[in-house]
């Protein structure tokens, strides 16, 4: 049998197919080659590939996934199960490390890549194709198709998740065995639930006209600088009903004061995800030059069924670059956009957020963490962080971290140097 048609016939019955009768044997197939991600590395679209594995095992009316993925020689690879079956919508995913899974409803990412792993059992269509709504990039599409290449036939896939794309690229490993899988390749327990339903941003105040707002089921936290007539907002979440929520809030506790200017630390989608609705707004978006650009293609990305705020507003993106350093005052307050740029250990461009009169500086994820009962310096990130307040002689006293969102999230400067030191 040809190598597409036995796995369209071995991942036939995805958890988002509807229930049909088995037509095949139980069966194992596996498939081996490289998956290049495109996530939070150092600047837009900057991607990695590593070596990658997908073993399919089909039980009659059961269908289980392992994607292993190694990305380090001398580490054992990291493995992500998917379990399905026709019997219910959705899928049940383990991450790599876990030892739970969790549930994921129909349409979410572990459901569109066993969707996707189940092809076509005709070798004459092209391509197996899912266009969706994705709630920061827009109106997109996950495919599989398959490839003839020197080393024989070759699986295609593009795949988005919440916060990532991948692209994998598989060839056949050898046949398939037709042995049935042990029944407990499909056990997967109590799963949790994974969902977490949206709820308002958690408002505070940091120091006077200083304010955070929490979204906790998206872990970020995003800062509000109050001035006289108006506020900028500091960092705009996951996508964008997050940035929507952060709207909300903003007008609910801060009453005709509306967002003038935005500003995102760096591009990771933590961070930027929230943008278009802001600058639905009328929201200046203001930048080191490379996130600027980008900005200015996440404002470009096609949100057309449905339109979202942006797409409907009809407006043209109003984004204004700069370079090393942004001020913004009034009689009211004092705004710094600092770009430590590669002090931070982490992206090419990355903006902290001094407020000169507050004596207070807001980061993103540099600082450190906090798990249980210790407190932790954040490694190289911190040592970088430290490194540019001293050679810009940043004018503060305490830190402020936006993520993780639990445990110590303030700081004093001499604490952090202490941490440090040790």
């Amino acid at each position: 049998m040809r190598a597409f048609a036995l796995l369209a016939l071995l991942a036939a019955h995805a958890c988002s197919t509807p229930p049909r009768s088995p037509t095949v044997e139980p069966a194992t197939w596996e498939l081996a080659g490289t998956i290049t991600w495109e996530g939070h590395f150092r600047r837009p679209h900057e991607t990695r590939t590593i070596p990658a594995t997908v073993r399919v095992q089909r039980g009659m009316a059961r269908l289980r996934i392992d994607l292993a993925e190694t990305w380090a020689s001398t580490r054992p690879a990291s493995t992500t199960t998917f379990v399905a079956s026709e019997r219910e919508p959705g899928c049940r995913v383990r991450p790599p490390g876990a030892a739970a899974f969790t549930c994921e409803r129909a349409g979410e990412a572990g459901d569109r890549l066993v969707a996707l792993l189940r092809a076509s059992d005709d070798p004459a269509q092209p391509a197996m194709v899912r266009r969706w709504q994705h709630p920061r990039l827009g109106d997109i599409a996950d495919r599989a198709q398959w490839a003839t290449t020197a080393a024989g036939p070759e699986l295609h896939v593009v795949w988005h998740r919440d916060h990532d794309r991948a692209e994998l690229r598989l060839r056949p490993v050898g046949g398939p065995t037709t042995a049935s899988p042990p029944d407990d390749a499909f056990a997967v327990g109590e799963p949790t639930l994974r969902d977490r339903p949206p709820v308002p941003a958690r408002f505070s105040t940091l120091a006077p006209g200083v304010h955070a707002l929490v979204l906790p089921d998206a872990d970020t936290r995003s800062l509000v600088v109050e001035f006289a007539d108006h506020v900028v907002l500091c960092e705009t979440s996951t996508d964008n009903g997050a940035g929507e929520r952060l709207l909300a809030a903003i007008e609910r506790h801060l009453p005709g004061k509306p967002v003038r200017h935005v500003l995102c630390g760096h591009y990771h989608p933590h961070y930027t995800g929230g943008l278009r609705p802001v600058l639905a707004r009328g929201a200046t978006f203001v930048a080191p030059q490379g996130l600027a650009e980008f900005g200015r293609e996440i404002a470009a990305r096609p949100f057309r069924d449905p339109p979202d705020a942006l797409a409907a507003s009809g407006r043209t993106a109003a984004v204004e670059p700069f370079a090393g350093q942004w001020r913004h005052a009034d009689a009211a307050n004092e705004l710094l956009a600092v770009d430590i740029g590669a002090d931070s250990e982490h992206t090419d461009e990355y903006v902290v957020f001094v407020l000169p009169r507050q004596r207070l500086l807001f980061q993103g994820d540099l600082g450190w963490f906090v798990r249980g009962d210790a407190t932790q310096a954040g490694g190289d990130r911190a040592r970088g962080l430290l490194r540019a307040i001293d050679a810009r002689q940043l004018p503060i006293d305490t830190l402020v971290q936006g993520w993780p969102t639990v445990g110590r999230v303030t700081m004093p400067l001499q604490d952090l140097r202490a941490l440090l030191a040790r």
